[in-house]
This record gives C-alpha cells, structure tokens and sequence, in this order.
C-alpha cells in the first residue's frame, strides 16, 4: 500500500535559490523560470499579479509574449513541485488568482522565514535581559546564510532584493556584535569586526562596534587609529565626516572615558540603508489617550497575516499625529524591517496633498531602489513597492490623508502594518480595504488640564478653577492647550484667570480659521500667543505664511524679515517657545497645519506691497543660494546671470560640491514649491531661472522626472517674458532631459527649437552646445552621418565665438561616436584634441570623462600601459574636481584595463567604482556589478 502523501516542500533564498523534499534538491529548470519562483516566494502566501511577475522578470523589455511565458514557466513550476499532481487537476500549492498566482508556503518552510522568526526570539531575549541567550540565537540563524541570497537568479528585481537580504543580515552581523560587547566579549570580537570594517568601510556603526571593541580589549590607542581610518574613508569616499555616534565615541576615548554598551531603538533592525527609521521624534508631553492606546494595541495583537490597516479620525488639532507616531514608537520593535512616513499634507493650507507618484519615489529610494530604476508611471510605482516590501514587517504612517484614493496606492499588503490619519472618516477605506477606525474625540477637561500642568509648571489649587475654564476656551484641543500653556510657561507671573480673561474678550469677535470647525476659540489662543511675542517674532509668524515649503531655516527667516542672524534664530526660539514652531531635523523648523492656517491668514491681512516684497525675498533667497550650491556642483555650466533683486545678506556656508549638494538635498521640496509659487503668482525670472539652477543637481540625482516637470513650466514662463536667453537655455535642457527619456523626436524637437534661438541672438557659443545636443540624439537614434556633420558643424560655430569649452565638447562627442562604431584608432586623436582643450580652459570634470574614453580607445588598440596611464590621469583629475562620478568612471576603466591584462587589482576597482555610483544612484552602476561579478 503506498502513501500518497507527498513530504512536504522547502525553499532556500539565503544562498543558491532551491526548493527541495525529503532532503533531495528539485530542478527547477532555467534562469527565467527561477527568476518567477523568486518572485513568488518573496510575495509568498499572497496573490502576485502577472504584471509584477513580468516586470521583476524582463523589467522595461518585456517580449511580446510575456504573459505566455510566464503561463508557460507556471505549469512547468507546477509539474516539478508537484509531481503526484494528476494531470490537468487543480493545484493547490501554486494557485491561479484572477491575473495572478497565489504560492502557498508552510510556516518555517522558506529559510528567510526561519531566519525571521529568530532573529524576533533574539530581539525578546535581549528584551528580557538575556543577551548571552539572545547572542546564541542570532550565531545559529546567521548559519542559515550559506552564499549570496538569490543565487542563480538574475534581473533587475533579484538584484534589489538581494541588496535588501544583504544589508538585513548585516545589520544582524551588528547586532550580534552588539550583543557580544554587552557579555564583554570584544576581545574576541576584534578580529572579525576588523575584517567587516574591511569589507564594508562605509558602515559607520561596523566602525564604531569596532572602537568598542578594542577599547574593550583595553587597546585605546587602536581605536583611535580606527576612527581616523573611518574618518579618512568616509570623507575620501563620500565626502562627509563621520556622524555622531562616531564622533561621540572618538571623544570618549580621548578623555579615557568607560564606553556603556549600547541598545539600539530597535533591537534587532540597526540603521541601515534599506531599513528605514522615519519616525518623527516621539512627542514629548504625550498625555492620555488611554482606550485608544489599548485599542491599537489589541488590534495589533489579533492581526492576520496579511497585516493590518488602521485609521485614526478626529477633528484639526484633536491629537491625531501625536498619537500615531507616539503608538507607532511604542511597537516599532514588531516591525525590524522598518518605518516609513509621510506627511501627505492632505489640509495644508499652503500647498496641494502630495501627488501618490513621488510619495512612492521617496519610499522606493529609501528602500534602496536607485531613482534611475523608478518605473515612470503610478501603477508600476506601486506594483514595484509591493514587491520590495513583500515579505518585510514595516509600519507605514500616513499622515494627514484627505481622502482614500490618496492611500490605496502607497497600502504595501502582505505583513506590515499601515497606520493612516485624517480628518474624515475615509468610509471607502474602510470598506473596500478592511480599515480598523480609531476615533479621537476631545481630551477629557481632566487631560487637558493635566497637558496644561505638564507644560505650564505646577499652578496650585487656587487655579484649578481657572484651568479648567482656560481648557474649555482650548475646546480640549491638544495644540491649542500647548500653546497657551507655553504662554503660562514663559511668563510665570501671568495668572491663569488673566489669560482667561484674555480668550474670553477675543472669542466672540475674532474671526475663525476657515476651517471646518469654526474655531475661533483657537484664533484667540493663537492671537493671545502672538501679542506676548516681542515685534520681530510677532512679524515673522505673519511671513511664514507666505512660504510654500515644509519647513524653514534660520537663513531664510533672516532673509524673509531682513534681519541678521542673531535676531533670526531669537524670533525663531520665541516661536518655538510659544508651540508655534517646532524642531524637526536639526536647523529645520515646521510648524503644525493649524498654525500655518494661522499664518497664512495672517499673511492675507498684510498689505499687498509687504505681502509682495516678502514673496520676492523669499524667492531671491531661494534662487541666489541655489545658483551658489549649482556653482559649485563638478559639471560645467552654462553663462547665465543670475542676479535677484535682493539677494540675502547672509547665506549657509557651502564650501564645496559635498555640502553643496547636501544643501540641495535637504532643500529640495523647498526650493520646488518656490518654482511653483513663481510661476503661479507671475514671478517670471523666479518661475524659470530656479528650474535652471537646479538642472545639474536633477542629472547628479538622476531625477529625471523632477527636472523634466520644472522645465516644462519654465518654459511657459520664458515664453511668456519673451526673453531669448531664458527660451535657449529651458530648451536646451528640456532637450538634454526629454533624451534621457528617450523620448527621441520631442527631444530633437527642442533641441532645434533652442538652435534656432541661438541663430536669432548670433550666438556662436550657444549654436555649438545646441549642434553637439543635436548630434548626440541624431547618433542615439542610428543617423550617424548626420550626427557626424552636426558635430563638424560644432566644431566650426564654436571657433567662430571663440568658445574652447564648446569646441572641446563637440571633439568629445566626435571621438565617442567613433568609439561606439569601434573606429577606435579613428576616435583617439579626437579625443586627445578634446583633452587638450579641456585643459586650456581648466574643465577637470571634461578632461577626466576625456580620458577615461581616450583610455577605452587605447585599451581595444592594444596599448594596455598607455590605457592605465590614461585612465590613472583621469582619476587624478577626477579626485581635484571633487567629482565622485567622474572618480567612479575612471576606477571602472582601471579596472577593465587591469582585468583585461589578467593584472591583480581589478576588483578593488571595480568596488571602489561600485560603492561611489550606488550612492549617487547613477544607473552605470549595474553595468559595473555586472563586471564585478564575472571577474
């Protein structure tokens, strides 16, 4: 009698991808029917869509028979993971689900899930107060690790994925080297974490697990010699210094200080780049909320396993954000994986809810997916983020949601948690998407009372009653409460019936906010706050109301009330006093959108003269700072003049392409909602020249999306000035952006609309750029001879103006042509001619990119010293230039000349060029993992 019972399945991702039974290891056929089986694993127990299959298989090429393929690689899946399976009869482990399929996994039978699990029972141990336990854990889950994740599986989507799985046992490797120094063992630690710091130098926690644990060995002059080493690599590779834990342990050394083991805020996921911790900073004067607490914590406690959405609801100012990021803080150790969170700004008065699109790029890219991988379109944002996430424990906060199709988009699936608030209810949420609602109605007078006496200091039982009246002017709102306890705070001698009777003579006079309550008994605690403030800080809180960003810095309140920075950051401070602003990253102040409707009222109440000249030097701020930062970016640029009205008196120091970019980066959401105040309010100059300035930075970002959306408004406000020198320039870039699109013959299109400008002003210069532009897409496209005479034509234009920059560029161009008809021998005097050239007129990031190509023509001509010479020079050209993308070309091409010598040396190279375009997201990067990994 035989059993039919099959013994049951395994799968293996932390190593060679495999699936086995009884110990004996299943063929599973090709690399594309492995690729669907890596996909369906990772979206295990959940439906995956055909569409997300044929994207993480063929990524932007699909063939035209896509959907039969993978059809075809189902069934053969299906008959060799179920062998018994009669014939035609139903699956029940691979299932069709509507336009997709359904793997059904057995818990603990993928290793990544075994992995999990532990790692959890870890992080509880650790909890407990047993570290030695929770190290023993972590030592026999690491062993399930047994090669790169994925093997064997290739595409776009393996490689994402397996970049998350690496960096995920990394920050485990930490952890248990945390564990390790907190049993005081880092004398044994020594020699492994050295070897990690080796291979992975840009980590800096590995760093400062390795200072400890040679302090711990009683060796403090080594851990200083490891943190000058850190610091030298992290400033050299990256261009920063070292972050403050780093920082923090170096001076602990020097002063011979014991080093406390450290616990990090989540035990077990340390910091790293695909593990997001986006939380806000835990509100600090968090009070009741009691049942809505326990609540969310029973609904987390009975969640399914395909994870939980919640949506907390309550009138403007009830407490709604505080509340989530104080729960999502309290539980953020069930979710390893990470937080993700967003303001949506779904009620901001002063500017329109995030658009879905880039809410999703800025999950994607935190996630670790470079820009130049984003698909383009909504859908296939979203079906990309449900991929990445598939089997990670996160808690998503969406906040300030106004409505549900605001949210489908960005809900994950599969096990995390997402935790949404809004002012409405979002009933199609709750229906359609299973929403669990948590209602918050006004604090208790109790609460608001006790919020007042946390903030105000003790007032005694003589004021009691004029609490409890003070709470009720505050309708119990808890920002309203804030605020006028912070007036209590910083005047200690004001009595609490004074500031009642204060609320009481405005709060039957003064208009509401507009919103949808009505409140003005929060109008009259915001105007009472605003008369205690000294005349600058009262002024300011009127100007903020003209920003359209989300937040601000101590330079632009300087520029906006004309003031230096002393009595800036003072007005700030008092503002910050007052609950009127508050601190979010370091230097950045954000203010509550309750209060920016209080702003911005404010601001309408101004005169239209004041209103106006403080919207122009917010924008001459914003434009004169960007033009610096684009100064000093390593491309070259073109001639325009950018000279604001008022230009601030005092700006942030940006002393090279490393802070400038860094000022950029953390402006950037800023300095686009400038562009569109520009544009929309007839700042014309503004609307077009801050698209402009931040052209270089959108190419280093490969934010292509961003620069093209910029410039298609600028171009209506060039247009519309009628100003040639604004048209050329916003067409040539659109030109240049459109190519990179592939958007061929829109490109071609403005390129020789921005020709036939330069024609109109004579200008020689400008014809040459727009010549070689022309070129370059002519050669994109297969029309080499035409690309050919467009280059010749450039050649000439340039040296009729007299411009070496551009004559330079179109020999560059000339000499790539040849290159790519592998006309090598024909490419090299062009490009030497171009070298030259560059170095006349001192463009180091032309002459580097010069000789790295000049050294790929050498290397195929046979001259492999001339090659590593050539491609040498330019590295040292690159490393002058400040320009980790030219550095990383030119690591590239030493490396395709040492390997194809059969030298040593090529991989180091190849890692070093690697690591600089991962963190610049360039897409040449995949190209140089590829070459890394058949070396």
């Amino acid at each position: 009698m035989t059993d039919d019972v099959e013994d049951p399945l395994c799968f293996a991702v932390l190593g060679l991808l495999r699936a086995s039974r009884a110990g004996l290891v299943i063929e599973l056929g090709a690399a594309k029917p492995r690729a669907v089986l890596a996909v369906l694993l990772l979206g295990r127990n959940t439906v995956v869509s055909r569409d997300q299959i044929i994207a993480a298989v063929w990524g932007d090429a699909p063939p035209s028979s896509a959907v039969n393929l993978v059809q075809t690689y189902v069934a053969g899946l299906r008959r060799v993971l179920e062998p018994s399976r009669a014939r035609r009869a139903r699956s029940d482990l691979l299932t069709s689900v509507g336009d997709g399929y359904l793997l059904r996994v057995e818990p603990g039978a993928l290793d990544l899930d075994r992995f999990e699990e532990r790692v959890a029972l870890a992080a509880r141990l650790r909890a407990d107060g047993d570290p030695a336990g929770a190290a023993r854990e972590l030592d026999a889950v690491l062993g399930l690790w047994l090669g790169e994740p994925l093997g064997g599986v290739p595409g776009l989507f393996a490689e994402v994925e397996r970049g998350r799985l690496v960096e995920r046992r990394l920050a485990v490797v930490e952890e248990r080297a945390e564990l390790g120094l907190a049993t005081g063992t880092g004398t044994a630690l020594v020699g492994e974490l050295s070897w990690l710091v080796g291979e992975h130098p840009l980590r800096e926690r590995m760093h400062a697990l390795l200072m400890r644990a040679l302090c711990q060995a009683g060796r403090p002059a080594e851990a200083l010699a490891a943190y000058q080493r850190a610091r030298r690599v992290l400033v050299d590779e990256l261009g920063v210094e070292p972050g403050p834990e780093l920082r923090r342990l170096h001076q602990a050394v020097l002063a011979g200080a014991e080093l406390e083991p450290e616990r990090p805020a989540v035990a077990v996921a340390a910091p790293a780049r695909t593990v997001p911790a986006q939380l806000p900073r835990e509100p600090s004067a968090f009070l009741g909320r009691e049942a809505e607490l326990a609540r969310l914590d029973g609904l987390l406690a009975a969640r399914a396993a395909a994870g939980l959405l919640l949506l907390v609801t309550g009138t403007a100012g009830v407490g709604k954000t505080a509340l989530a990021v104080h729960w999502a803080h309290r539980v953020r150790a069930e979710f390893p994986d990470g937080q993700l969170y967003v303001d949506l700004h779904g009620y901001d008065p002063a500017q329109e809810p995030l658009d879905p699109g880039e809410v999703l790029s800025r999950f994607l890219r935190s996630l670790g997916v470079p820009p130049a991988q984003l698909p383009d379109g909504l859908e296939e944002r979203a079906a990309l983020f449900r991929t990445v996430v598939a089997d990670r424990r996160m808690i998503v906060v969406l906040d300030n949601v106004r409505d549900t199709a605001g949210v489908l988009p960005l809900l994950p699936g599969s096990r995390s948690c997402v935790l949404v608030t809004s002012r409405r209810r979002l009933v199609s949420l709750v229906a359609h998407a299973d929403a669990r609602l948590v209602e918050l109605d006004l604090l208790t007078v109790d609460t608001a009372v006790e919020v007042l006496g946390r903030i105000a200091g003790e007032r005694g039982a003589a004021e009691l009653p004029a609490l409890r009246r003070l709470a009720e002017l505050c309708d119990r709102l808890p920002l309203a409460l804030r605020i006028a306890a912070a007036r209590l705070a910083v005047e200690p001698t004001l009595l609490v019936a004074e500031l009642v009777a204060e609320l009481d003579d405005e709060h039957g006079r003064l208009s509401a906010l507009g919103l949808e309550d009505g409140d003005s008994s929060v109008r009259a605690a915001f105007d009472a706050s605003r008369r205690a403030l000294d005349p600058v800080a009262a002024r300011l809180i009127a100007l903020l109301g003209l920003h359209p960003g989300p937040d601000v810095t101590v330079w632009l309140v300087a520029a906006l009330l004309r003031e230096p920075l002393v009595p800036a950051q003072r007005a700030v401070d008092a503002l910050c006093a007052a609950n009127l602003l508050s601190v979010g990253e370091p230097g950045r102040y954000l203010a509550h959108d309750l209060v920016r409707a209080y702003s911005r009222a404010l601001a309408d109440e101004l005169p239209e003269p004041d209103r106006r000249a403080a919207t122009g030097r917010l924008l001459d701020f914003y434009l004169h700072c960007a033009d610096l930062a684009d100064d000093l970016l390593p491309i070259g640029r073109g001639a325009v003049r950018i000279a604001p009205e008022c230009p601030p008196a005092e700006v942030p120091a940006m002393a090279g392409s490393a802070e400038a970019m860094a000022w950029l980066d953390a402006e950037r959401a800023n300095l686009l909602a400038a562009a569109e105040l520009a544009a929309g309010s007839g700042w014309l100059t503004h609307a077009w020249q801050l698209p402009y300035t931040l052209s270089r930075f959108f190419w280093l970002r490969t934010d292509r999306e961003t620069w093209l959306g910029t410039h298609e408004v600028a171009l209506r406000a060039a247009l519309e000035l009628g100003d040639p020198d604004a048209q050329f320039v916003t067409l040539f870039n659109l030109g240049v952006v459109l190519l990179q699109f592939r958007r061929f013959d829109e490109a071609l299109a403005r390129q020789r609309e921005a020709l036939a400008v330069a024609r109109s002003l004579g200008d020689a210069d400008r014809q040459a750029r727009a010549l070689t532009a022309i070129a370059n897409t002519l050669q994109d496209v297969g029309r080499v001879a035409e690309s050919e005479a467009y280059y010749r034509e450039a050649m000439e234009a340039s040296r009729v103006g007299g411009s070496r920059w551009s004559e330079a560029n179109a020999h560059h161009n000339l000499g790539l042509l040849y290159l790519a008809l592998r006309r090598h021998a024909d490419a090299v005097p062009w490009l030497r001619t171009a070298l030259r050239m560059y170095h006349e007129v001192a463009e180091l990031c032309g002459e580097s990119a010069a000789r790295t190509d000049l050294a790929e023509a050498l290397l195929e001509l046979g001259e492999h010293d001339l090659a590593l010479d050539s491609a040498r020079d330019a590295l040292v050209n690159a490393s002058q230039a400040a320009s980790p993308y030219h550095e990383a070309l030119a690591h590239d091409r030493i490396a395709s000349v040492l390997h194809r010598r059969g030298a040593a040396g090529a991989g180091a190279h190849w890692q070093r060029a690697l690591v600089l375009l991962t963190e610049l997201d360039a897409p040449e990067a995949e190209r140089v993992r590829a070459s890394l990994a058949e070396s």
